[in-house]
């Protein structure tokens, strides 16, 4: 498994099961000056973080991806997805999606678009997490100090932080390193992909995967 981060909430997951390859790519971003979406990904896969697809660029993607958008289980090319929102939470008002993906005998939680604390009835739904990818820096979702408490909740082997201060962003989010300041403790390496078997993944000390933009 490869995951690539492309900016804001947006990760590239390419694996393979068997025989079959796949490419899924999470919330897909409007073009700024300073950051730009690539559109030449082919994605089998697109998740989305939260179910107001306007919040999101899905125009000009090619390969006619398979899109997840709601709660559900889903299977493609090998790849299960399990969408998990609890309804009770906010009263409606919010309709984020959390996602627990399992392909190469790895989980991997995706939860672009939350801001508050998951439910227990989420928590229950993503269940063992191998590699966990969250926002960090704040503004429609988690800052460093609430990442840091769900890590806490998900106790998972691999983190890789989402949605953080890169140059020439229009919005104004935290810093990676304010993230693993209130961590404590944290492992980091700072990579351009992270490259990994279920075989290496850590066994005991968490790793923080910081990702260069591809």
């Amino acid at each position: 498994m490869q995951i690539y981060w492309h900016g804001y909430s947006s990760v590239r997951i390419e694996s393979k099961n068997g025989e079959k390859a796949s490419v899924l790519v999470t919330d897909p971003f409007e073009n700024e000056s300073a950051i730009r979406f690539p559109r030449t990904l082919d994605p089998d896969v697109i998740i989305l973080g939260h179910q107001d697809q306007k919040r999101f660029s899905l125009d000009g993607l090619g390969n006619n991806p398979f899109l997840i958008a709601d709660p559900g289980e889903y299977e493609v090319k090998g790849v299960f997805v399990n969408g998990i929102q609890d309804q009770k939470a906010g009263e409606g008002a919010e309709r984020p999606v959390l996602y627990r993906i399992f392909s190469e005998g790895m989980s991997v939680a995706f939860l672009g678009q939350l801001h508050r604390k998951p439910t227990d009835m989420e928590l229950e739904g993503l269940g063992n997490i191998d590699i966990l990818l969250l926002p960090v820096g704040g503004g429609d979702a988690f800052d460093a100090e609430m990442a840091a408490d769900v890590i806490s909740l998900v106790e998972p082997r691999v983190v890789i932080p989402l949605n953080y201060a890169i140059p020439g962003l229009k919005a104004k989010l935290g810093t990676v390193d304010q993230f693993c300041k209130h961590l404590g403790v944290c492992k980091r390496e700072d990579m351009t992909k992270f490259k990994i078997q279920k075989k290496d993944l850590p066994p005991e000390d968490m790793l923080v995967a910081v990702l260069e933009r591809a």
